[in-house]
């Protein structure tokens, strides 16, 4: 484990368990698999699909890797220190922000009978959607 994971896991924080999110990590590795290497010579057509359960944020805990968020917010020279709740928060936003945009982007792909969400089903809602619209580089 590297020295950045060590300190992020030995900070107090009220309700985030970081120890507990890095051992879950390491024992079950088989979860970040990429399926198309287990499924490595089967034509997808014969790949049984699996129905995927939604991913359900437990209560003080963000799907969103800390350090990876942490990283982005760095990455502006114009702020030098953020405080570790505000990193949190930040992550809860862009997870809210991630599903809102997805679900607008599913319910425009249904609208036109498929089931898989495509980057013209994002752009539309990016297009019409009045809470997307600051995506658009035109406005």
């Amino acid at each position: 484990m590297s020295d950045s994971l060590n300190s992020e896991s030995t900070h107090e924080h009220p309700g985030i368990n970081f120890e507990n999110l890095l051992e879950n990590e390491e024992e079950h590795p088989e979860e970040h698999v990429n399926a198309d290497i287990v499924h490595e010579g089967v034509p997808k057509k014969r790949r049984d699909r699996k129905d995927t359960a939604p991913l359900v944020r437990d209560s003080g805990k963000s799907l969103l890797p800390f350090s990876r968020v942490q990283k982005i917010i760095k990455a502006d020279k114009d702020i030098p220190m953020i405080a570790r709740d505000a990193t949190f928060l930040i992550s809860l936003a862009a997870e809210e922000f991630i599903k809102r945009l997805c679900q607008a982007g599913q319910k425009a792909a249904e609208k036109e009978r498929r089931a898989t969400v495509q980057h013209k089903d994002l752009a539309t809602v990016v297009r019409r959607a009045d809470e997307f619209m600051f995506l658009d580089g035109e406005h």
